[in-house]
């Protein structure tokens, strides 16, 4: 039983699991109780945050596990990029060994999964356990634009934008924080979101996004519809590949939200024939390997792939992208004090051929 089955029993109050509640309820209340003290202490000036001449997008969440944020990040890496920045992503590298700031290479144990996968993708990325320091890297290093993964709760550093993804499966976490939910904070953080994205709209019913939505608008916030969907597929060693041809799957995953990533195989139009479910950044075992080795037709996401080392090469994954319709106009209209400068040769790897740079006017 992984972590989220314990605590969904728990939530339900099945069986022997209720004697639980009560110790996971107030934890729960002393975790939103912490978070909230630490909000009003940056919000009352007591702790200050550092302020960047350059863009610094933050894209974040306000529950623990899968919002479909990843594949937001790299939305907004692409539209950024394709505005004539030279961005970076700039991550904490969750569960990889280095520290940094240092740039990210394809290495889970190095650098955790969703930095060792940007890298892979070609998105320069920098791993730093403390993000500040990371940011200041990437700019020291000729970034011009810095995409700042899961940077909500990070309050050292003041975002010009901030993004917040919002998963419709479970948008507020089942309503307690941790560990009890999902929340990292009281849902009235979101009053710090510059904009709001639904993710995986095209997963759920109309009438759950317009719930959804009817909420969100009570912050005053613009809220953007982002669909999910895939670009194409992967092996085992990350080369394209044709997608399953047989239409029954064996599903293996350790993310945050597993429910999202069944239904959308499901809507691709194949059937589950095995699910296998491990926590959000599971680190495979020699054991682990072996029993999947066995399942016939193995599909699992880029973050699990990665960390597998081409060990079961008949392993597939489906490569993920998000459209969400006027989010690249309100991003570039909110980037301000930025003018376009002159192509120039800027040290460092952030500013390929071609690749326009920016400077901040003094």
């Amino acid at each position: 039983m992984n972590y989220d089955e314990l605590r969904k029993k728990v939530l339900r109050k099945d069986g022997l699991y209720a004697l639980l509640y009560p110790l996971l309820y107030l934890l729960s209340k002393l975790y939103c109780l912490g978070a909230s003290i630490r909000n009003y202490l940056y919000d009352s000036g007591f702790f200050t945050a550092k302020e960047f001449g350059f863009p610094v997008i933050s894209v974040g969440n306000i529950t623990a596990g899968g919002s479909g944020k990843t594949p937001l990040t790299e939305s907004v890496y692409q539209i950024l990029e394709d505005a004539g920045f030279s961005p970076a992503i700039v991550c904490r590298g969750y569960r990889g060994k280095e520290k940094g700031p240092a740039f990210a290479e394809p290495d889970p144990e190095r650098f955790g999964d969703e930095c060792a996968v940007y890298s892979l993708k070609k998105y320069r990325t920098v791993a730093s356990k403390v993000k500040v320091e990371g940011v200041e890297f990437a700019f020291k290093n000729g970034a011009t634009a810095v995409v700042l993964d899961d940077g909500f709760q990070h309050r050292k550093v003041k975002p010009t934008l901030s993004l917040v993804a919002v998963d419709p499966f479970n948008p507020f976490g089942d309503n307690h924080c941790l560990p009890l939910g999902l929340l990292r904070e009281p849902v009235s953080g979101l009053e710090r979101a510059d904009a709001f994205v639904i993710t995986r709209s095209n997963l759920v019913s109309e009438e759950r996004i317009e719930s959804l939505e009817l909420f969100l608008k009570t912050f005053k916030k613009p809220i953007f519809r982002a669909e999910q969907t895939f670009s194409h597929w992967v092996d085992g060693n990350f080369n394209r590949t044709e997608p399953p041809q047989e239409k029954e799957v064996d599903l293996f995953c350790g993310i945050g939200n597993p429910g999202q990533f069944v239904e959308m195989v499901i809507k691709m139009g194949y059937r589950v024939r095995n699910l296998v479910v491990f926590n959000d950044h599971h680190s495979y075992t020699e054991e682990d390997i072996e029993k999947l080795k066995k399942l016939k037709n193995p599909i699992t996401t880029e973050k699990d792939l990665i960390k597998l080392k081409g060990r079961i090469p008949q392993a597939k994954a489906p490569v993920l992208r998000v459209e969400a319709y006027g989010l690249k106009e309100f991003i570039l209209a909110n980037i301000k004090n930025v003018e376009k400068a002159e192509e120039e040769a800027v040290e460092g790897d952030f500013s390929p051929s071609g690749v326009s740079t920016f400077k901040v006017p003094h």
